[in-house]
């Protein structure tokens, strides 16, 4: 008898950026989208099912996309409404393309520092107007009380360094870069902690295609990253 299905994973990818017609991190997403993984080979191997959706690179659609991904039951966006599911995720995973190089196993997300200007040209909100440049980031009551930084519950040093033994091209990381990517990253870490369920949250940088990995290599590290955290939570 197959196993039930234990783990619901929420992959996001980035919508159109830049000279990015076709987002990266949404190749790589889509790619993974109604995939059906193993956490093992053993005699108790737990399902993990996966669905994908796409996030603007915009910070307000952040801001009232992400909190529906932590609510119960989950709240997906628009054109992805139809592969909502009642049960919560107990893994949310963001992927965002950066420079070339390896998958980078983003460990913290930062609260303040975002200065760059959105795909729609929009800044993100204003925290402290007495600094100059003003302070951005998140001005919400809601995460006032939040320190600067939030960091995953999922131990991203030895899931990199069991991956890299075993080939897969990635390090981990403590600079999502103050852009979109942190954005997600820190709203998800920071919706994750005040719905009270504690859903492990990651994000994964990957490069453009072909600098050096193509869409096919980044959607396996993204598997491969996905099994080893569920298997951690059995």
């Amino acid at each position: 008898m197959p196993p039930l299905t234990r783990h619901r994973v929420l992959v996001t990818g980035f919508g159109p950026f830049r000279h990015f017609k076709i987002n990266p991190s949404w190749l790589a997403a889509e790619q993974l989208h109604s995939n059906v993984l193993f956490t093992n080979d053993g005699p108790k191997p737990e399902s993990i099912e996966i669905t994908s959706i796409q996030v603007p690179v915009v910070y307000q659609d952040v801001l009232q996309i992400v909190p529906g991904l932590h609510a119960s039951p989950p709240v997906l966006p628009g054109e992805f409404a139809d592969r909502a599911s009642d049960d919560p995720y107990s893994l949310i995973v963001h992927i965002g393309v950066a420079r070339a190089g390896p998958l980078r196993f983003e460990r913290l997300g930062h609260k303040t520092g975002y200065n760059m200007p959105d795909h729609e040209n929009k800044m993100a909100d204003i925290v402290d107007a007495s600094c100059s440049p003003a302070l951005r980031g998140f001005a919400a009551s809601k995460y006032l009380a939040l320190p600067e930084e939030l960091t995953t519950s999922v131990d991203a040093v030895a899931i990199v360094n069991k991956l890299a033994k075993q080939g897969v091209l990635i390090r981990s990381s403590v600079d999502a870069g103050h852009y979109l990517c942190d954005f997600i990253y820190y709203c998800s870490l920071a919706e994750s902690r005040l719905a009270g369920k504690g859903t492990p949250v990651i994000f994964i940088h990957c490069p453009p295609i072909g600098q050096p990995l193509t869409t096919d290599q980044v959607a396996a590290g993204v598997r491969d990253i996905i099994v080893s955290a569920c298997f951690a939570m059995q």
